[in-house]
């Protein structure tokens, strides 16, 4: 019998179909908005502001398949902090790389 109780209470901690797929349809609004965001019927540069839209709808997305597809809402809070902390230092890092790029920071070497 303790082995039934624990298959419920794994099964419990899995995402229903209709999380699954509210996520997912989320997941193609966000898709959406990168589209619009990301300008795809434009080759002029995005910018800053936009570069920084684009990469926060990235979070959203990634914190949706993590906590949901990955089941990441069942394990404790350290293992999704520490997992949301290390996307947005990754994004940030895209950003600051972005930035230094688009108003010409990066160091130039000598010839």
């Amino acid at each position: 019998m303790g082995a039934h109780n624990e298959d419920r209470s794994e099964v419990e901690r899995l995402p229903s179909v209709r999380l699954i797929l509210l996520t997912w349809a989320a997941l193609l609004a966000l898709t959406i908005g990168t589209m619009v965001a990301g300008k795809v019927t434009s080759a002029a540069s995005l910018g800053i502001a936009w570069t920084a839209v684009l990469l926060a709808i990235t979070w959203a997305k990634t914190r949706g398949i993590l906590l949901v597809y990955l089941n990441l809402r069942a394990a404790p809070a350290h293992w999704r902090g520490g997992f949301g902390a290390a996307i947005a230092c990754m994004l940030l890092l895209l950003l600051a790389i972005y930035a230094f790029g688009f108003f010409d920071l990066a160091p130039t070497m000598p010839r």
